[in-house]
C-alpha cells in the first residue's frame, strides 16, 4: 500500500487481511502498537467495534467485515492515483504481479526480483508459482513467464531462451547397460516415463533426426508424474530419461548424470515473457520487462547459469 496504509484505514484493512496487529504492523512499517492506536480511532470515529479479539485469534465483526467489503476499492483507486504521481515522478512503485511455471519460479525469477527490488524497493511483488497458464486478462497478472508462445495472438510475447531437451542418465547406468547411440537403440533400454499431472498422457520423446523433429514412444519400469522425482530417479541409475538441459544441469555439471545422443537433442520450443499490451503499461511493469530482458542469457538454458554476470 502506499502512504494510505499508515492511515487509520490503511491499518484497518491490513490487519484485517492479515489476521493480527503484529503482522499488519510488519507489512506497513510500524508497530503493532501504532496499528491498533490507528484501529482504535477508526473505531471511535464510527462508533463501532470492528474487531473480534481474544489472547488467541482476531475475527472481524460484521461492522468490520462490511468495512472491510466497501473501502477495499475505494482505497485501491487512492492507491493507484498514488503510483501515478510516483510515475510522474519517475518512481517505480506499486504492485507487480507475476506467474511463472514453478521450476522457472525458484530457479530464476526470485533470484531475479531480489535483484530488480534491491534497484526498486517501493515495488511490492507477488509470484503466483504454478504450472497452470494464468489468463492475462482475466487474472490479476501484469507478467506470465511461458513455455510456448501464447496461443493468443493479441498477446506480447517476447522470446527470453530456447529449451532444448536432453535425454540423459547416471554414469552407473551406462556403465553397467552401456550407453544408447541412436533413439532406435532405446528399444533396449529402461526408459523413465514423464506422466503429465493434468492429462494423464505420457511424455512422447522428442529428438532432432537428419535435421527434422521426431516424437519415440518408449518404454520403461518406472513412471512419475513430478520432474524432481525423475531426476532423483535417474541419479539412482533406474533408467534413461528425458529433461530440459537448464533443470538437469547442476547434475551434470557435478557428474551425477551424463548427456547422451547429445547430437540429437531437439529444440521444443521457447521461453516468453508475456504480458497484454504494449500500451499504457505501468512505469513498474516496463521497468521489470527491460530488467529481465538485460539479465536472461540467450540460450542460456541448454545447461547454463541463465542470469548475466
Amino acid at each position: 500500500m502506499s502512504r494510505h496504509a499508515s492511515t487509520s484505514l490503511g491499518s484497518f484493512m491490513r490487519a484485517a487481511e492479515l489476521g493480527s496487529f503484529a503482522a499488519a504492523g510488519r507489512a506497513l512499517g510500524i508497530s503493532p502498537a501504532a496499528v491498533g492506536q490507528n484501529v482504535k480511532r477508526l473505531e471511535d470515529d464510527y462508533g463501532v467495534k470492528l474487531f473480534n479479539r481474544t489472547t488467541r485469534k482476531m475475527s472481524l465483526t460484521a461492522e468490520g467485515s462490511l468495512l472491510f467489503q466497501r473501502a477495499r476499492e475505494p482505497l485501491r483507486e487512492l492507491d493507484e492515483i498514488d503510483h501515478l504521481f510516483n510515475e510522474a515522478r519517475g518512481l517505480v512503485s506499486g504492485p507487480l504481479r507475476i506467474t511463472a511455471p514453478k521450476r522457472l519460479a525458484y530457479r530464476t525469477v526470485v533470484p531475479l526480483i531480489a535483484e530488480f527490488r534491491e534497484a526498486h524497493p517501493k515495488v511490492e511483488i507477488d509470484i503466483d508459482a504454478s504450472d497452470n497458464v494464468r489468463d492475462l486478462v482475466d487474472d490479476p497478472v501484469d507478467l506470465a513467464f511461458r513455455i510456448g508462445a501464447p496461443a493468443d495472438s493479441t498477446m506480447i510475447a517476447r522470446p527470453l531462451s530456447k529449451l532444448p531437451v536432453y535425454t540423459l542418465a547416471a554414469p552407473s547406468y551406462l556403465q553397467k547397460r552401456g550407453e544408447p547411440t541412436h533413439p532406435q537403440d532405446l528399444s533396449d533400454h529402461e526408459c523413465i516415463q514423464y506422466r503429465f499431472p493434468s492429462s494423464g498422457e505420457k511424455w512422447v520423446w522428442a529428438f532432432t533426426v537428419d535435421g527434422e523433429p521426431k516424437r519415440i514412444s518408449t518404454h520403461g519400469s518406472f513412471t512419475f508424474n513430478d520432474p524432481e522425482v525423475i531426476l532423483a530417479a535417474g541419479r539412482a541409475g533406474l533408467g534413461v530419461f528425458q529433461m530440459d538441459g537448464y533443470y538437469a544441469g547442476e547434475d551434470v555439471r557435478a557428474g551425477l548424470l551424463t548427456p547422451v545422443m547429445t547430437q540429437f537433442a531437439a529444440d521444443l520450443q521457447s521461453l516468453y515473457l508475456c504480458y497484454p499490451s504494449r500500451e499504457n503499461l505501468p512505469l513498474r511493469v516496463r521497468a521489470f520487462i527491460d530488467f529481465v530482458l538485460s539479465r536472461i542469457k540467450k540460450d542460456c538454458f541448454s545447461m547454463g547459469d541463465c542470469l548475466q554476470t
